[in-house]
């Protein structure tokens, strides 16, 4: 209410009289609001499911209302977060759209993995991602950290140190207020004796300290384990070698787990185990054995058919469920991590997932890149995809998530599209500078029917060029008015923007002065290309706008050099004249020119 300019708030308990005016009345206990939301023609409460809710808002009894009901107290947070949405602004005061909705999630289980290789996110950038967590209702953060040396091989037995212990409290406590469940993934396997009574003690005992630290869902993980290597030889004595056996030392292990952590902490989520075989599809040894030898209710995690798959579909799932023995599948969808193509970003919307996925998995988990503010655009679009995986629409999501991690200033609006629509293809598909297309297309069109003589066609050639400028020029300055937490982040794919927007700004200008026979404008633009075409590789490796912003670069070049003479093989339309030739300047060889002839002059300067 405060963000959406509420200046006074007064509480008022149930039974006690309003105040008198024409203030918001917002009702969020139960009775006052069910009756309020009668009025105000929500559809009925019904059997609306954990984490649902209804919200309305409208006038009842001539006074303006807002009223929210959860079916419990994640539903009615979630119903606040919707409000959140509703603000609008008219004639510089702001309120709450006129809104009827009765909402619930699909997926029970929706979040994020904090489980890239490569350094950790900062305390402060799991803080923030928990309060986005909440905004986006979701209501799962995996710490999964491959950075972490205390949740792997060589230290899992030991206990955290001080200082760290106190930042999960921090975190347990950020989590508890956006309703969020935190977990703690644990991969022991490379420095563990299974069969050690020793060790599974240790193991639960750490279970105990991260559950009084604030974590209350667990993982196993056995995904880098090897099927033929024991680290005590009473593991070979004891479970053999192959597949099936390390599928028994891992069903076993996690049995003792679920039992331990269902009698000693009844709260917490059910244990879920990350397999050797997290990706494989079929039938296999070792999925056989573990699905036999895990008790029920173990959850099991897969990433779908493939590490990073491009697509996953309700088939799919239904096999792999088969395959685990129906024990509950939970989707860790390896979108939008990016540690296996570091010069990428991926900032392209979810896409490519069957709505059986999240109507059947116990969970849906994406996994971030190492850049957390630039995860959050396709994690807010994966967050309305495992909430309503029918009625989801990518690209509006994927607008809506560009528009909330810009904020309200317009220009960051557009820096932020405009770096996002250039870094948006991925494994999952997508097309590369979609947005910019029609604007190429358009600006070629009008450069091939562009006739010095003929006025409207220029005209239409300027429109176009005006237009597609007018996007280099958002790129050249998308650095300075992005977020400052997003620039942090991603400088040197915002480096690379403005490089590619500047050259293509100059490709604009050069191949505008050649439709219109100046031959000098267009050589001063050329040479700024040049220059900037030479920066090419410098700085840390970022690509953006692939297949698209370099090819333009070179096309122009290209097409410049036929109208030069250059490039006598590629013809083109669009030949300099006498009065468009090059003008004597500090850079341009015009001593090279016969007789006043333009052509000679652009051959001996295009010829180093």
């Amino acid at each position: 209410l405060r963000e959406a300019g509420a200046r006074e708030i007064a509480e008022v308990r149930p039974g006690q009289p309003l105040p008198h005016g024409d203030a918001l009345v917002v009702r969020a206990d139960a009775a006052s609001a069910a009756e309020a939301l009668h009025a105000l023609h929500a559809p009925p409460r019904a059997d609306l499911p954990r984490e649902g809710y209804r919200l309305a808002v409208g006038r009842t009894k001539s006074r303006p209302t807002v009223a929210l009901e959860g079916a419990d107290g994640e539903g009615l947070f979630h119903a606040a977060q919707t409000l959140r949405q509703l603000v609008t602004e008219k004639d510089g005061e702001r309120g709450f759209a006129g809104a009827v909705v009765r909402d619930w999630p699909t997926a029970p289980v929706r979040g994020v993995t904090e489980g890239f290789y490569g350094s950790s996110w900062t305390q402060q950038q799991r803080l923030e991602q928990l309060d986005f967590l909440g905004r986006t209702k979701q209501n799962r953060y995996l710490y999964a950290s491959t950075d972490d040396a205390y949740r792997q091989a060589a230290h899992w037995r030991d206990p955290y140190p001080a200082a760290q212990r106190q930042q999960f409290r921090e975190l347990a406590e950020r989590a508890r207020r956006n309703h969020v469940t935190l977990g703690w993934a644990v991969a022991p396997g490379q420095g563990l004796c299974f069969s050690s009574a020793e060790d599974r003690r240790a193991l639960l005992r750490k279970l105990d300290a991260m559950y009084a630290l604030g974590f209350a869902a667990f993982q196993l993980r056995f995904e880098d384990v090897s099927y033929s290597e024991w680290h005590c030889d009473e593991d070979a004595q004891t479970y053999g070698s192959g597949p099936k056996a390390a599928a028994r030392a891992h069903a076993e292990l996690a049995g003792e787990v679920a039992r331990h952590l269902a009698a000693r902490h009844p709260d917490a989520e059910p244990l879920s185990v990350m397999p050797t075989e997290f990706y494989q599809g079929g039938d296999t040894a070792y999925r056989s054995e573990l699905a036999d030898k895990l008790p029920p209710g173990v959850q099991v995690a897969w990433t779908g058919v493939g590490v990073v798959p491009r697509t996953i579909t309700g088939g799919e799932l239904s096999a792999v469920h088969e395959a685990f023995g129906q024990h509950p599948l939970v989707t860790m969808d390896n979108y939008p991590v990016n540690d296996y193509a570091q010069d990428r970003i991926f900032l392209g919307p979810y896409r490519g997932r069957e709505p059986a996925v999240a109507a059947r998995s116990a969970g849906v988990l994406t996994n971030a890149m190492r850049q957390p503010a630039a995860s959050r655009i396709p994690l807010f679009t994966a967050a309305d995809y495992a909430w309503n995986p029918k009625g989801y629409r990518p690209q509006d999501s994927w607008q809506a998530a560009i528009d909330e991690a810009a904020g309200g200033d317009a220009q960051a609006r557009a820096a932020v599209r405009a770096l996002a629509g250039n870094d948006s293809s991925s494994v999952l598909g997508g097309e590369e500078s979609a947005y910019l297309r029609p604007l190429l297309k358009d600006f070629w069109a009008a450069y091939d029917d562009a006739d010095p003589q003929e006025k409207p066609s220029l005209k239409r050639l300027g429109r176009a060029a005006d237009r597609l400028g007018d996007a280099f020029r958002t790129m050249r300055t998308a650095k300075d008015r992005v977020p400052a937490a997003l620039a942090h982040e991603v400088g040197p794919w915002l480096e690379e923007l403005a490089r590619h927007g500047e050259a293509g700004e100059h490709a604009v200008r050069m191949l505008t002065a050649q439709a219109h026979g100046d031959g000098g404008g267009a050589w001063d633009a050329r040479l700024a290309v040049e220059k900037l075409q030479a920066k090419d590789g410098d700085g840390p490796s970022a690509t953006v706008g692939k297949g698209v912003l370099a090819d333009f670069v070179k096309r122009s070049l290209k097409v410049s050099d036929s109208w030069t003479g250059a490039d006598r093989k590629a013809g083109g339309r669009h030949r300099a004249t006498a009065q468009g030739g090059p003008v004597a300047r500090p850079d341009s060889p015009a001593e090279a020119a016969v007789d006043g002839d333009p052509d000679t002059a652009y051959r001996a300067e295009a010829a180093p």
